[in-house]
């Protein structure tokens, strides 16, 4: 019995080193959320953390607590950022490696006009900072504001409704700027065709302080939509990237190497995307298409680079009228499903991965047990798994994206929208 015994506990721990070494490609952490039924993971540092928003559990009146707080997800609880006083919700974009994240609270104020009492609800431009939310300093004229992004030099991107000329009939419009937070200044990404009336927006920035953005242009007399980038010292030289047969553009992730990714418009779609890479440093930058899943998925978007040249994003894993989307990894000229390069039966539908690392932690959001919930992925070297035929990790899922965009209609906007 002794041997049997022996035999037994060796065998156990044999199949226990087989199975490690057999792991998946990536680990998923569940991040969890503020005990709602929804969050998502927005931006990740070096050092693995991730921030994000999430909703509040249900009170006794089947309301909940609370539609969105930001939040920093910590495998040791996670940190409920709160709002402003006399706000309600809350969002956290981006985080940098001092730990300083950024994003927007809204306050609620009461408005009278011809008698009548409103309800108005503003949002503005914050800093979440042990344990604070602060407030932007404001900027004449500029109302409405998000900060999206923040480097480790303390610049901050920021997106507001600007009117540009209070002396004309052109109301406000939407215009990206830079916070420098070190001296408390604030430059404008001018639109590559100026006017008043055109919007341009800033939607990441490195370490060298290069910025990458958008910006209504004027093409043919025509009005469309070019990408560009610039440093942040000096935003009236904007270097516009290149397109494909004239095609909108929308820059949205740059690492340190100035490698920008992000969406071209597919002319003759009803608003489907193409995602791309420009290597803005090559002596003549070209937009390199990183195509779909299947051909006729016809719908990708890049949404962050990291160092090592990692992009992930999301792409349609069905027909466009579905709408069923899985996080993407692109590497090697290949694009991967992350369905595919996690663990057999783990339940998870991974839906969009939103940012990467240079350690290549991913993370996003997906669905698992009937819930919106925010990950993280891991690498550890392993090999993909096969699954067996009945196990399906495609990806996909509706579900998921309705009740981030539900979300959405409360305030909460997308880095890309």
């Amino acid at each position: 019995m002794k041997l049997l015994k022996t035999k037994t506990i060796l065998t156990l721990s044999l199949l226990t080193v087989f199975s490690n070494l057999q792991a998946a490609p990536y680990e998923i952490v569940d991040l969890g959320g503020l005990d709602g039924n929804a969050s998502v993971a927005r931006d990740i540092n070096e050092a693995g953390v991730s921030v994000g928003y999430a909703n509040g559990p249900l009170k006794d009146n089947g309301f909940r607590t609370f539609n969105s707080h930001g939040v920093q997800f910590d495998e040791s609880g996670n940190i409920d950022f709160g709002v402003l006083t006399d706000g309600t919700i809350s969002d956290a974009f981006g985080i940098n490696d001092a730990m300083v994240a950024v994003g927007l609270s809204n306050e609620i104020s009461e408005v009278e006009e011809n008698g009548v009492v409103d309800t108005v609800s503003s949002n503005f431009a914050v800093i979440f900072e042990g344990g604070v939310v602060t407030k932007i300093p404001p900027k004449d004229r500029l109302n409405g504001t998000t900060a999206y992004a923040i480097n480790n030099n303390g610049l901050i991107l920021i997106s507001g409704d600007y009117d540009v000329d209070p002396e004309d009939d052109t109301g406000p419009v939407e215009r990206g700027f830079v916070y420098d937070r070190n001296n408390d200044t604030y430059s404008m990404a001018i639109p590559i065709s100026d006017g008043a009336n055109r919007a341009s927006a800033l939607t990441d920035i490195n370490d060298s302080n290069q910025v990458i953005g958008f910006s209504v242009a004027i093409v043919n007399d025509v009005n469309t939509v070019r990408s560009f980038i610039a440093s942040a010292d000096d935003l009236s030289q904007l270097t516009e990237l290149p397109t494909i047969n004239n095609r909108a553009i929308f820059a949205q992730g740059l690492n340190s190497s100035g490698e920008i990714v992000g969406n071209t418009f597919i002319d003759g779609t009803r608003n489907q995307f193409e995602a791309f890479y420009i290597d803005s440093n090559a002596a003549e930058p070209e937009v390199n298409l990183l195509g779909f899943f299947e051909p006729e998925f016809n719908h990708s978007q890049a949404n962050d680079i990291n160092n090592n040249g990692q992009v992930v994003g999301r792409a349609l894993v069905s027909s466009p009228t579905l709408g069923e989307f899985a996080a993407f990894l692109y590497e090697g000229g290949e694009m991967k499903n992350l369905n595919e390069l996690i663990a057999c039966n783990t339940g998870w539908k991974l839906t969009e991965a939103t940012a990467i690392n240079d350690s290549g932690q991913i993370v996003g959001f997906g669905s698992i047990d009937g819930e919106v919930r925010a990950f993280r992925l891991d690498p550890t070297g392993g090999a993909v798994e096969e699954c067996g035929t009945d196990n399906s990790r495609s990806g996909g899922g509706s579900f998921p994206y309705v009740m981030v965009a539900l979300l959405a209609l409360l305030g909460i906007r997308r880095k890309y929208s």
